[in-house]
């Protein structure tokens, strides 16, 4: 079998530049500093913080939408009424905060508040669900 020159002409001026271009990487990583990443690396308490976060915020979001829909949610709005001393239905219009509140005499109330004020209550409610969350997830 014969190899044509042209053919093995091409293959070592290939390997040629190979090889230049392997060295030339190697100059600029020995000359070049070492870059830093761009990864950021959390720690486990600041991942499940994070976790904690999210979860409470769609918590308070279900509750305040559409009140409590799980017995979990019962028992954080349980803990708030009990803060306050009464029983509140949440719901929420475009700038008002509506509330049911069940007076003694089993009757309903309806109050409303302007959402700036009721900014106690939903921080409030954000905190217990954080609590509620953060014990599930020890247990």
């Amino acid at each position: 079998m014969q190899i044509p020159s042209h053919q093995i002409h091409n293959v070592l001026k290939v390997y040629s530049k190979q090889l230049s271009q392997a060295r030339m990487l190697e100059r600029q990583k020995a000359i070049a500093p070492e870059e830093s990443s761009d990864k950021i690396n959390i720690s486990a308490t600041g991942k499940r913080q994070s976790i904690i976060d999210k979860v409470a915020a769609d918590i308070v979001d279900r509750i305040t939408q559409s009140g409590p829909q799980t017995q979990f949610d019962q028992e954080i709005v349980g803990k708030l009424e009990d803060e306050i001393g009464q029983p509140i239905d949440f719901k929420q219009k475009s700038d008002e905060f509506v509330f049911n509140v069940i007076t003694k005499d089993n009757e309903k109330t309806t109050s409303t508040v302007q959402v700036g004020d009721a900014d106690y209550l939903i921080s409030r409610l954000e905190q217990l669900a954080k609590e509620a969350v953060d014990r599930n997830m020890e247990a």
